[in-house]
């Protein structure tokens, strides 16, 4: 690893945990099943809680590659490289299925931005609990609206809609 990217690594929260992280398994998520080149793994490692983020990717790659998941690399390391990482991680290994399904009926992609965001865990979780309400009456919010603010705004966004949207459509906010 370069200099830059050793930096890069150390100056976050958790900076000495996340190359003590790096260090012990360097080579063994540069090899298959992994393969993760050496810029996929200093993205991981250098956000807050990049150690954890990290075993997390050790933990579950297979998992998230494989049916029913079927996630790419990038799309695991876009989730991981996030402040979160671990969490938005393990977020997507319980909600993906479910939010592909009906009444959600998401795209991969799109459970993958929300996930990729800092926050991805309870922005997931918002729209799992809010994104069938949110497009009913009196919201009226298409689907993709709902995922451009949990991937901008995350859960806050999400929750002060649900309570102030109705409200603010009304005299004399309309």
């Amino acid at each position: 690893l370069s200099t830059a990217q050793l930096v890069a690594i150390a100056s976050n929260p958790g900076g000495k945990q996340a190359l003590e992280a790096v260090r012990a398994p360097f080579r063994e998520v540069r090899a298959a099943p992994y393969a993760l080149s050496p810029e996929q793994v200093v993205a991981i490692a250098s956000n807050h809680g990049g150690k954890q983020a990290l075993e997390a990717v050790r933990a579950l790659f297979r998992g998230l590659r494989a049916a029913p998941y079927g996630l790419s690399t990038a799309q695991v390391v876009a989730i991981a490289s996030s402040n979160g990482g671990k969490q938005a991680l393990e977020a997507v290994w319980a909600l993906l299925p479910v939010l592909r399904a009906t009444p959600y009926d998401l795209s991969t992609a799109q459970v993958v931005a929300i996930a990729s965001h800092d926050g991805g865990k309870p922005a997931l979780e918002a729209v799992w609990a809010k994104l069938p309400v949110l497009r009913g009456a009196p919201y009226a919010l298409s689907t993709a609206q709902v995922v451009a603010i949990a991937c901008i705004s995350g859960q806050q966004a999400l929750e002060a809609i649900e309570a102030h949207m109705p409200t603010l459509r009304q005299a004399p906010h309309s």
